[in-house]
């Protein structure tokens, strides 16, 4: 019976490293043969019969990548970019896709501090649990008046189940700021704790 749950073990612990290295792969390689495969027949119209081979069409998307990032940072371009993205924002559908997948990109490009601002614990009411959030908002600057009372902050509580949280208005004092990264902060909150934040 011992041996029996210490190879269970072992097996449970393999697996924990092996498969979201095997499943990073694998999201990787789809992805490379996906964008491959879609841009391949847009380069073999351009390109001279022969000129192309096979990588020619990541290239080309990593290139595009590239040059997007580039052009946001001429003021006009930025202001393009900003109007474009309000109006697919509202197409029906395609926005409901467009606006989350743009917004998780804007947090990994470098956003993240900014947006998400410094991770707290929160007081959850009339009990003495606490939660872990992000501020995302600390003024009323551009909101309407009245919308957010001065002593008052917004923060954002991430569910385990990666799909989505929770918005809070709650009072300054209830929060308690932690001396931990946004990254560290969002690792916990993913893994119910279990990624334990590193000292400072």
């Amino acid at each position: 019976m011992n041996i029996h749950n210490t190879l269970s073990k072992l097996f449970i612990k393999g697996l924990s490293i092996v498969l979201p290295i095997a499943v990073a792969l694998y999201v990787m390689v789809w992805m490379i043969r996906s964008s491959e495969g879609a841009v391949k027949g847009i380069l073999t119209m351009i390109l001279p019969p022969g000129v192309y081979i096979p990588g020619m069409g990541l290239l080309a998307i990593i290139a595009l990548v590239f040059v997007a990032g580039l052009l946001m940072y001429p003021w006009l371009t930025r202001k393009l970019f900003k109007t474009t993205d309000k109006t697919l924002r509202k197409i029906p559908l395609f926005g409901n896709v467009y606006a989350p997948v743009k917004d998780l990109m804007g947090l990994l490009g470098g956003d993240m501090e900014k947006k998400l601002g410094r991770p707290v614990m929160v007081t959850v009411p009339n009990t003495n649990m606490e939660t872990l959030g992000f501020v995302t908002r600390d003024g009323t600057d551009d909101l309407p008046e009245g919308f957010l009372p001065d002593d008052h902050l917004v923060v954002y509580v991430q569910w385990s189940s990666q799909i989505g949280g929770y918005c809070f208005i709650v009072p300054k004092d209830s929060v308690r700021y932690l001396d931990i990264s946004i990254e560290e902060g969002m690792r916990w909150s993913l893994t119910a704790g279990l990624s334990a934040p590193t000292n400072h």
